[in-house]
């Protein structure tokens, strides 16, 4: 890999991190503050594990992200399905585990990780096709 191709990832990283941090810090402000004005009967005092669970899994998809442009650069979409389905498969067992074990206010709990799992997608899907499209017009 070339220095610029490791400058630009490492700018990439840098810049995901911040937007990833910025978003789940006012998604998880923001949605708890709607919660206690509009539905508190709804709010559970697990909800902060929600945008964690987001946070984590942004890191360790970029980080692996990082890897792969590296080490195996033709393997990235690989990289990035095995993260979604991966993200899916775990968000999956986190929400039985909270039905199972705390089981409050479960379908308001299950809304409420579905909203974030279509934002986190959507800002994830945005971000790594926008540097795919930068990497493929620096080649040119």
């Amino acid at each position: 890999m070339k220095g610029t191709e490791m400058d630009m990832l490492t700018k990439v990283k840098r810049k995901f991190i911040l937007f990833l941090t910025l978003l789940m810090l006012v998604l998880g402000w923001g949605g708890a503050e709607l919660f206690q004005l509009f539905f508190a009967e709804y709010y559970s005092p697990y909800y902060p594990l929600i945008p964690v669970f987001f946070y984590v899994f942004g890191f360790i998809f970029i980080y692996l992200f990082e890897y792969m442009h590296k080490h195996m650069p033709g393997k990235s979409l690989m990289v990035y399905v095995i993260d979604k389905g991966a993200k899916l498969l775990v968000g999956l067992i986190f929400l039985v585990l909270y039905a199972m074990l705390i089981g409050f206010q479960t379908k308001a709990y299950l809304w409420t990780f579905l909203i974030y799992y279509v934002i986190y997608m959507i800002f994830e899907s945005c971000f790594f096709l926008r540097f795919e499209m930068e990497m493929k017009n620096k080649k040119k």
